[in-house]
């Protein structure tokens, strides 16, 4: 029997972020008898590595220097040679540039045809400056693939970073669906998080920073509340905008009827408090969250942007409204409230999940992708 395939998962570290879940429920899925995993980080390990120890996936901490540091692309061929590795699987853009030059040196060291490189696009990852669209041009070039998340994010990828359409290949994010369940229990959740127990809930599982522009959640949730003063909004995660949109929230007269949540360790039994699951980014890949909350069969109100269009059937699953525009997306709140088909639309929207964006099926598409780059059955 053939001993299993050593692959290098690059990352720049396992902080709490959708990328990062997908990163371990992947470990989680792949056959051990095929695959031998390493994470490797680049900055520091994050809050989500003690995870690693419960899959029993060895974790490398690499400590890159300021700016480009060219002794890490060494180092980490170094590694890689030690390890012995058939694969590596790089996850955004420094992790690809790194990982890509490191596996090429290591090609040319050994004289060897792997390490074979595939590389994950997690996101809309629109590159905003010629530099990083350079910079994926090379790294995009020493890859033997490029997953994208999306078909959005596949159109990015060939048509402004040039990379050879047969190269690209999308595979969705997964959830699993048994964790991600409708539950009945909305009154312990909603002690869980500390809100009122009555009243029509709105809920966004998001980190807070500038992209998920929860600026227009919370305008579009003042002129829903006008109207349904029973409305509470709850925001679970953290991030660099927390104070400002706390701000926010008090100047538009929301205080009371706003909750940050902060981070939370488990998201799956809290969806139970909600009534519907908003997300109002600038930009998405394929959001984990907005998947998550349809696999608990709760409807949605997303904006349309990236690859949330591939998840909410617009009207059937949920409503979906222009990015920025807080009009429209109080509209869309008040429509979906006013719903008497709100749990068959969440139902609906669960039922995709299941038949297209399970982490099974994720998992069993990298593994065909895996097997492909290295000419294996």
């Amino acid at each position: 029997m053939l001993a299993p395939v050593k692959i290098l998962h690059i990352v720049i570290g396992l902080d709490v972020g959708g990328l990062e879940r997908v990163v371990l429920r992947l470990l989680g899925r792949l056959d051990p008898a095929r695959w031998a995993p390493v994470v490797v980080a680049l900055d520091a390990p994050g809050v989500l590595a003690p995870e690693l120890a419960r899959l029993g996936v060895p974790l490398q901490v690499m400590g890159r220097g300021p700016g480009f540091d060219a002794e890490l692309v060494v180092r980490l061929s170094d590694l890689i040679r030690r390890e012995g590795a058939g694969l590596v699987h790089t996850h955004n853009t420094a992790a690809h540039v790194y990982g890509s030059l490191a596996a090429r040196l290591a090609r040319g060291r050994s004289g060897g045809l792997t390490p074979r490189v595939v590389h994950t696009k997690h996101g809309r990852d629109e590159p905003s400056s010629r530099r990083r669209v350079l910079l994926n041009r090379l790294a995009s070039a020493l890859s033997d693939r490029v997953v994208t998340v999306s078909d959005d994010a596949a159109t990015v990828a060939v048509e402004i970073e040039r990379v050879p359409p047969a190269k690209v290949v999308t595979i969705w994010n997964g959830v699993d669906g048994g964790a991600f369940r409708p539950r009945a229990d909305a009154a312990s959740a909603r002690a869980a998080l500390g809100v009122p127990g009555g009243g029509f809930h709105v809920g966004c599982v998001a980190r807070l920073a500038p992209v998920k522009d929860h600026g227009t959640l919370l305008d579009a949730f003042g002129r829903f509340r006008a109207a349904r003063p029973d409305a509470h909004l709850t925001l679970v995660g953290d991030g660099p905008a927390r104070s400002a949109l706390a701000g926010s929230a008090a100047r538009l007269g929301l205080a009371g009827a706003v909750t940050f949540a902060g981070e939370r360790a488990e998201i799956a039994p809290l969806l139970a408090a909600f009534d519907v699951f908003a997300l109002s980014s600038l930009s998405e890949g394929i959001s984990l969250t907005l998947l998550e909350a349809a696999s608990a069969g709760l409807p949605v109100v997303a904006t349309r942007v990236g690859g949330n269009e591939e998840v909410v059937i617009d009207g059937e699953t949920g409503i979906l409204v222009p990015a920025a525009d807080p009009a429209a997306f109080a509209e869309a709140l008040a429509a979906v409230a006013a719903r008497s088909d709100r749990a068959l639309m969440g139902a609906r929207g669960r039922a995709r999940v299941e038949r297209r964006f399970s982490v099974e099926r994720m998992a069993q598409a990298y593994a065909r992708v895996y097997a492909e780059v290295l000419g294996i059955g």
